[in-house]
């Protein structure tokens, strides 16, 4: 196992510029099903030399998540485990990043990630807290207790500051064997292998074009005697597996337990059930006989029953289960990402089959930009096959769109209303949209993010206080798509002329991503001279992006700069706007 998630690693060379970070940020776009990881990372990243003992802040305010994450790579792989010292740290990371109070002593572009976290909270749409511990050694007890002493410190502190939230959290230790399970169970849906005979109080089947499917119930007692056996295997399918219970009574999985003990009998009627893959089964009188064992959907509820004491299950009880057998790859995909509640259906999901996204599908496909599937998701190997330069995924090409047309605050925030939208949705994707307007725009932003890796990888000490002034506020939360948005601003000065529909800026020649990207270079390092001074206060101000009226008088004010500076910066304008066609 180990060996195939090493040489994955080896084969992502796209993240070999974040160093230290890259398994780490390999762990995120496996277990979420990220397709555009540099746009993540771009963000979530707060590695520096006063990081707090937080290397990752992820906050997808959509999926209702929040990763905090420490990595950590040896160099000498002999060593018996990680240093239990970072994981310790992450306490660290927790009394900072949790606690209501704004803390004192953080960089700036730490407490961007405070205020971010705070606002998500408060509007109330987080629901899961992951604390992660990353790394390329064996696991261990020792730090097991101190990521799980961790997860209770963030338990305890969002307790205290949101006492109404209903937030479940969790903690992992992502050593070599636990993320070389992920990779191995996104590449093969069942791991459990064995042949087991239940005993069932009846059943039924159904068929689909390319799958088979037993009904029935199964008893909680075979369910907790899987889950002791196997654990973690049963959820190949699901990355994430069970995510633990707490104590306070609004946890799901707390409240799965409680029916187990003290209503078993109604635990059928109370609870979903589970649905999992088989490579067969076969209905013998009161028993059903199943070779392989794959929970799609139920990983909470396996887990929950799974973790109750023997003594106290009370009354034999059911659970209400699906096997479905299926030998078609695509289809098992396909049932694995519609049923799995830790992967669910996502926004752009619905769009998809939108006219307007079905030719732009085909428009990209003739351009040769590869990635753009409509909102599409596709499986666990587009995600974790390295990407070519020439890739572009809708989700990241929607927020360039809404960020380069007046709308930074939505690119960043709250990106899922693109797609759930119809009033944001169509002002977004109208008609007319084109697919080299989102090469456009989309390689705009590929630009401002390869400006700031450029600026990461000039040594410290070598750095001009500009370059320094520049890394800074391009590491602030939504530095980024606000960046988009203030350079949209500034067009018709950039090109020297009237722009009547911006929808209608294309390059002249088909470029590729990547060149698109290179001819914005020139651009992106002349205006992005004015953003310290001048595009600070809309990312520091309170519901940062989302106050429009400082957004607004703030780009006023960078596109008054522009202007005034536009007669300087001709040598570099005028190239530009040759290219493109408006």
């Amino acid at each position: 196992m180990t060996d195939s998630l090493e040489v994955a690693l080896q084969q992502r060379i796209d993240l070999d510029r974040y160093g230290s970070n890259k398994r780490l940020l390999f762990a995120l776009q496996l277990t979420f099903d990220i397709a555009d990881i540099d746009t993540v990372a771009a963000t979530a990243l707060t590695d520096s030399s006063n990081d707090k003992a937080c290397d990752l802040l992820y906050i997808d305010r959509d999926a209702g998540r929040v990763v905090l994450a420490q990595g950590y790579e040896a160099t000498k792989l002999t060593q018996s485990q990680a240093p239990a010292g970072k994981a310790a740290s992450l306490h660290q990371a927790v009394n900072w990043l949790f606690n209501k109070d704004q803390p004192v002593g953080v960089p700036e572009t730490l407490l961007s990630a405070w205020r971010e976290l705070h606002e998500a909270l408060d509007d109330g749409v987080v629901g899961d807290v992951e604390i992660w511990y990353v790394h390329n050694l064996p696991e261990s007890k020792q730090v097991e207790e101190e990521i799980h002493a961790a997860r209770d410190a963030a338990y305890s502190r969002i307790q205290h500051g949101y006492p109404e939230s209903v937030i479940s959290v969790s903690a992992s230790e992502l050593g070599r064997a636990t993320l070389s399970r992920r990779y191995e169970s996104s590449r093969t849906p069942i791991l459990v292998a064995d042949t087991f005979q239940i005993p069932v109080p009846g059943a039924f089947v159904e068929h689909g074009d390319r799958w088979t499917a037993l009904c029935t119930s199964v008893p909680t007692s075979w369910l907790r005697e899987r889950y002791a056996i196997h654990g973690a295997d049963l959820f190949s399918p699901n990355v994430r597996g069970y995510l633990g219970s707490t104590r306070s009574q609004s946890n799901i999985n707390n409240g799965i337990q409680e029916t187990v003990r003290n209503e078993p009998r109604n635990l059928w009627a109370y609870n979903n059930g589970i649905t999992a893959l088989v490579h067969s089964f076969y209905l013998k009188g009161d028993a059903v006989e199943i070779t392989g064992l794959a929970i799609v959907n139920g990983a909470q509820t396996t887990g929950a029953i799974g973790s109750v004491n023997s003594g106290e299950l009370g009354e034999e009880s059911h659970v209400l289960t699906r096997f479905i057998r299926c030998d078609d790859p695509e289809t098992v995909r396909n049932i694995v990402r519609y049923n799995n509640r830790q992967n669910p259906t996502q926004a752009s999901d619905f769009r998809s089959n939108d006219g307007i996204q079905r030719r732009l599908v085909s428009d990209f496909h003739a351009l040769g930009v590869v990635g753009y599937n409509g909102g599409r998701r596709g499986g666990a190997e587009d995600v974790i096959r390295r990407p070519g330069e020439n890739q572009l995924s809708a989700s990241v090409a929607a927020q360039a769109l809404a960020a380069f047309h007046g709308r930074s605050d939505i690119a960043y925030h709250e990106k899922g209303k693109i797609w759930e939208q119809d009033a944001i949705y169509t002002k977004v994707f109208p008609e007319r949209v084109t697919a080299q307007h989102i090469v456009f725009v989309a390689s705009l932003l590929r630009a401002v993010d390869e400006q700031k890796t450029k600026l990461a990888r000039i040594d410290i000490d070598e750095r001009t206080k500009d370059q320094a002034e520049l890394l800074e506020w391009l590491s602030l939360r939504g530095s980024i798509m606000l960046a988009v948005e203030a350079i949209g601003t500034a067009c018709e000065t950039l090109l020297g002329s009237a722009v009547s529909d911006p929808y209608g800026l294309r390059f002249k020649k088909n470029l590729s991503m990547p060149r698109a990207a290179q001819e914005w270079g020139p651009i992106v390092e002349s205006l992005l001279a004015f953003a310290p001074d001048q595009l600070r206060e809309p990312l520091l101000a309170p519901s940062a992006l989302r106050n429009r009226e400082v957004v607004t008088r703030s780009l006023n004010t960078f596109r008054s700069l522009v202007v005034s500076a536009r007669k300087y910066n001709a040598a570099a304008y005028a190239p530009f706007a040759d290219q493109v066609s408006r």
